[in-house]
């Protein structure tokens, strides 16, 4: 994952974390989905950087699911 010149966009753009939140019976795709795409927009330039930026995005998604996002992110 590489940074670009100009890349640097703000989550207000994407939905955020209680648009995408699963609720009850919710499936956690859709918020690894939008996680991952996320991701892809913003291209951090490292492992720490793409977890901050999921953490300050969706800060009530557990970690694995953060985790999870940035596995499928890389394939």
């Amino acid at each position: 994952m590489r940074a670009t010149a100009g890349s640097s966009q703000s989550f207000s753009q994407y939905p955020s974390s209680q648009a995408v939140a699963p609720n009850a019976g919710g499936e956690p795709n859709h918020v690894v989905h939008a996680m991952t795409a996320v991701l892809a927009r913003q291209r951090p330039g490292s492992t720490a950087e793409a977890l901050r930026m999921l953490r300050r995005g969706y800060p009530d998604i557990p970690l694995a699911l953060r985790i999870a996002a940035m596995c499928a992110g890389a394939k």
